[in-house]
């Protein structure tokens, strides 16, 4: 009885915690099913009801035969669609019908029905403008502002508006309104095995390092390792990852392999760089260790000259000498074995062609592939989010961003690693007069969802930020990449200064020269300038899109528990957090 008191105390305290803490942080924890019946047209689009399209059918306009082919794409490829999923027809019901700047036969098929249904709307809701209480046929929020005379729809610009009927309306855009962005080509993905984020291209199989391993043909070189209890589990493991598969049983080969221990010399003890992160640099270094000739080199050849030169793979030389001990490049031959196929293994105790100065230059140029100290703060589940800060801190251009990401609680949506940051510098706060709102505003919902705006979930290099690029902000919202001519380099409508500032192999930082999504906050500025900006300062650039912060669902990816990728790759983090969302 005693210990049911003291659990139900307990749930009590945990309660009246979370209340307070839901209630303090003003982030949005409505459920979509309760936003949705606040829409004006949430009937209509329940009812699963499509316009009367015999007026569009007939349509001529001289000028507009470009757009006319787009309505009617959309159109006949998408009415078909839904009637096949019970949506029906219903004559005398205003619609409003947004038609996308896109191919709509590039839309997968699986997400065609979602992106229809996301230009369809039941009811007059261009003629609301202002109005956010209309929404799309998949319940999300229409939001129309103007900007100098121009009007855009959940930051995509307006291109024309058209009147067919008085029940219906037809706006063309320039973009799509799709919140996954089908035409998007990824938002990068994550590798579990190991927390070290990897680049995206495709991989050319034929120099790979990380090629997909060819089928089993019982290489007695591989049935050797494999036979190997202890010693040479790592170069095992590499070789099985390269394309030397291909070439290893093929002619007659002298193998000198490094035992375990040559690698591990260039682990880092806790955190720092490990060269055979590197693919292109363990390929390389793999093939300087198979020597191919007429006949391989036999122990009895080693000793019986006192130097014996010989050409590897790579086209490096190596030379065997006797003395004082048998030895490849004054490097001890450990151990020797004849393969079934006659080839000749050598077991030596370091890993040629690396050194202090190699890997120092390798370090250098793959930044991104050093691992990182384990931070207990400022937050421990956090380590990209960490790390970026105090990198941050200690640059002078960043005051405000750190004022930022030192009061908004984003760290739960944040966690772990693999994240791109895009960090406004500080004159991006002053051009608008964010460097004098309060500690309070940037701590609040909206403060929060202006942050979330900045990150991606995945980690991107400079060579993935193509034009036209879509990806999806951690804040819900759309960013686009823009690379004009001269080489600048765009995100929405900033413009990019400084990029690939690597966070260890936690992910990367983009500098950039505005502000995302700066309309999130504009409401804070027009209160403290009684409705006026600041003087001097150029208004608040529209953005893509006004989208909701909702709960997060957060799970939990543990590390890899190959013993193969325990001694190959040292671990950023002892776990890994990430999340899905809704």
């Amino acid at each position: 009885m005693e210990k049911m008191k003291v659990i139900v105390f307990v749930l009590t305290i945990l309660l009246n915690n979370c209340n307070s803490l839901v209630k303090g942080s003003e982030v949005p924890l409505r459920s979509v099913a309760q936003s949705d019946q606040e829409l004006k047209n949430i009937k209509y689009i329940e009812s699963k009801i499509l316009p009367d399209i015999s007026a569009i059918l007939n349509l001529h306009e001289n000028g507009n035969e470009e757009k006319l082919k787009k309505l009617q794409a959309f159109i006949s490829t998408g009415w078909p669609l839904l009637e096949s999923n019970g949506y029906k027809v219903k004559k005398d019901t205003p619609f409003t019908l947004i038609i996308p700047k896109f191919n709509i036969n590039s839309v997968e098929k699986a997400r065609l029905k979602d992106f229809i249904l996301e230009h369809i709307v039941p009811g007059k809701a261009y003629h609301n403008k202002h109005d956010e209480s209309y929404g799309n046929s998949n319940k999300h929020k229409l939001s129309f502002r103007e900007s100098h005379g121009k009007w855009d729809l959940n930051g995509i610009g307006v291109i024309e508006t058209m009147k067919v009927t008085e029940n219906m309306v037809i706006i063309f855009i320039d973009g799509v309104l799709d919140r996954k962005a089908p035409y998007s080509k990824r938002n990068i993905i994550s590798h579990p095995e190991h927390n070290e984020p990897q680049r995206v291209e495709a991989r050319d199989k034929s120099t790979s390092f990380f090629m997909d391993p060819l089928p089993s043909k019982h290489s007695p070189l591989v049935n050797f390792l494999s036979s190997m209890k202890t010693g040479t589990k790592v170069f095992q493991h590499f070789l099985l990852k390269s394309n030397l598969t291909q070439i290893m049983d093929d002619g007659p080969f002298t193998i000198l392999i490094p035992a375990d221990n040559a690698f591990q010399r260039w682990h880092p003890i806790d955190w720092g760089f490990y060269p055979f992160s590197v693919p292109e640099f363990t390929e390389r270094i793999l093939r300087n260790h198979f020597i191919q000739s007429q006949n391989p080199v036999r122990m009895n050849d080693v000793k019986n000259s006192n130097k014996l030169p010989m050409k590897t793979l790579g086209g490096e030389t190596v030379i065997f000498r006797n003395t004082p001990f048998p030895n490849v490049n004054n490097v001890s031959i450990l151990a020797d074995y004849t393969l079934s196929n006659g080839n000749q293994v050598f077991i030596i105790s370091e890993v040629l062609f690396v050194s202090e100065a190699v890997v120092s230059k390798l370090h250098q140029m793959h930044k991104d592939k050093e691992t990182p100290p384990l931070l207990a703060f400022p937050w421990f589940g956090a380590q990209f989010l960490s790390h970026s800060f105090l990198a941050l801190e200690r640059d002078a251009r960043f005051i405000q961003i750190t004022r930022f990401l030192n009061n908004a609680e984003i760290a739960p949506y944040i966690s772990g690693a693999n994240y791109t940051f895009f960090v406004p510098e500080d004159q991006a706060f002053r051009n608008i007069g964010f460097d004098r709102l309060s500690d309070d505003i940037f701590s609040s919902a909206q403060g929060v969802k202006l942050l979330l705006h900045h990150f991606v979930r995945g980690r991107l290099y400079d060579r993935d930020l193509k034009d036209n690029e879509v990806f999806e902000t951690i804040g819900g919202g759309v960013i686009k990449i823009t690379r004009a001519f001269e080489g600048t380099v765009s995100v929405n409508s900033a413009k990019i200064v400084e990029s690939e500032v690597f966070v260890y192999n936690l992910g990367t930082m983009f500098y950039i020269d505005s502000i995302l999504y700066p309309d999130i906050l504009q409401d804070y500025i027009s209160k403290k300038n009684s409705g006026h900006e600041l003087a001097g300062r150029p208004p608040l650039l529209p953005t893509p899109s006004d989208v909701e912060i909702v709960p997060k669902e957060f799970y939990v990816t543990e590390p890899s528990d190959s013993e193969d990728d325990e001694i190959i790759t040292p671990k950023a983090l002892p776990v890994r957090f990430m999340y899905n969302p809704k």
